[in-house]
């Protein structure tokens, strides 16, 4: 069985399958956190096994705050600008495995674009991430912020009569 659920705008709920809340409004705040620079508050919406996973077969960083701070682009991030943006993320849910599982398209938001897709599972009444999104994926970042190289000129002898 698969249904689908849109958020364009406002948050609208649409329904199916036999969890009792699609994650549209847990992908949205996972959204708004990025966006507003709360990585405490995604991370705590990431599963564990996943995030461990990840960061072991990409040579991440263990932690997830960190992993986020290096892969998202400061660009999306709206930490001081107008934060109304974060509000108008579009979101395609659609579920599957009885509704335990659910894989989100995000669009519209400067966050949104650079996840691209997200995907989650559904245990024990929670929802949490198995799927971080596109950016974070996609990563590799540095362990070190990058240091200028410095060039020295060659020393050259000076030349020996023969």
């Amino acid at each position: 069985m698969v249904c689908a659920g849109v958020v364009a705008g406002t948050l609208a709920l649409a329904g199916c399958g036999e969890s009792p809340n699609p994650p549209i409004a847990f992908v949205q705040n996972y959204l708004n956190a990025l966006g507003g620079g709360d990585f405490a508050t995604a991370c705590g919406m990431v599963d564990g096994q996943a995030f461990a996973a990840l960061s072991k077969a990409k040579h991440l960083p263990s932690r997830c705050a960190v992993l986020f701070r290096r892969c998202l682009p400061s660009r999306v991030i709206a930490l001081n600008s107008d934060q109304t943006q974060l509000l108008y993320a579009n979101i395609v849910v659609t579920l599957s495995d009885k509704g335990q599982v659910a894989n989100a398209d995000t669009s519209a938001t400067p966050v949104a674009r650079e996840l691209k897709h997200v995907t989650l599972k559904h245990e024990r009444g929670v929802w949490k991430f198995t799927g971080l999104g596109h950016a974070i994926e996609a990563c590799h970042p540095s362990p070190h912020k990058p240091r200028h190289k410095h060039h020295h000129r060659a020393r050259h002898k000076p030349a020996q009569p023969a």
